[in-house]
């Protein structure tokens, strides 16, 4: 959401090992996970971000997976096939592929990418879920502090996404599931990704100088490399972003886990080794 909003949220990603990892501060209350009579977790909510970044699934050795996520040359957007190079916000040339970006299948399913963290009260393990999809839910629920804001747009309540896990995030855990992939919503901590991909831009045209929530109307989004607009305007047409009295922002999903969508794997190039034990989410 806005930054005011979003201090809650620390926005330090973790794209590469190498980078220093604040300890998560422990969730207060204790969280308390619930599932529905249908068996999907409820109760949690989302965010978004977009920082170019290597996503930290890219690297070897992470989740029950046939191979690592895919990470695209930051000076020619070709897909690189060796997990070791080295991160663009470190000074390096992997970054995240432009076609991570989130996409309508229908009117009421999308489809994208996005990073948890360690929420084991919910089945979310960090670098132990790489790899993993999960089908969302959207739910008309609104956040509890500041007397109540945010949550679910009326016209988003009801529709669906299927997510894949290609990244993960100290500061996504307890009742903050995931943490979607959605250029224009915020490059968080890193700020430099993006503009050493993306030659003749400012950091501030990726997230409209706002570091935590982002573009706040879909006017913002022309400022995008063209390449990431598409994804941008995905958040205010099908996401409805602050169109209605603060919603959409931030909002509350049931989710399960699911067999991963060859839409996904395609361009992810990755494939958990246990998907077969999961049911298939309906993808019309």
């Amino acid at each position: 959401g806005s930054e005011e909003r979003c201090k809650h949220c620390g926005g330090a990603w973790c794209s590469e090992d190498r980078l220093p990892r604040p300890t998560p501060a422990p969730t207060k209350p204790p969280v308390l996970a619930h599932t529905n009579h249908h068996g999907w977790w409820t109760g949690t909510y989302t965010t978004g971000y977009w920082d170019c970044c290597k996503p930290s699934c890219a690297w070897p050795g992470k989740g029950n997976v046939n191979r690592p996520a895919r990470s695209c040359d930051a000076n020619n957007g070709a897909k690189l096939f060796d997990p070791m190079v080295r991160n663009v916000c470190v000074g390096g040339s992997a970054a995240t592929c432009e076609d991570h970006q989130p996409f309508a299948v229908t009117g009421n399913l999308s489809m994208g990418f996005a990073a948890v963290s360690w929420s084991p009260s919910y089945h979310l393990r960090g670098d132990h879920s790489c790899g993993q999809c999960f089908e969302l839910q959207f739910v008309p629920m609104e956040h509890r502090e500041e007397g109540g804001y945010g949550g679910a747009d009326p016209r988003l309540v009801g529709k669906r996404m299927i997510l894949q896990v290609t990244n993960t995030g100290n500061d996504v855990s307890g009742y903050h599931s995931f943490d979607i992939q959605i250029p224009g919503s915020g490059q968080g901590a890193f700020k430099h990704g993006c503009n050493s991909q993306f030659k003749g831009f400012s950091s501030g045209d990726f997230d409209c100088n706002s570091a935590y929530g982002g573009c706040s109307d879909e006017g913002g989004c022309s400022r995008l490399p063209p390449a990431l607009q598409h994804g941008c305007k995905w958040r205010f047409e099908w996401f409805h972003w602050l169109q209605n009295r603060g919603k959409t922002d931030n909002p509350f999903v049931n989710f399960r886990r699911v067999k991963c969508p060859r839409q996904l794997t395609q361009l992810s190039g990755s494939q958990p080794l246990d998907d077969d034990h999961y049911p298939e989410a309906d993808v019309h």
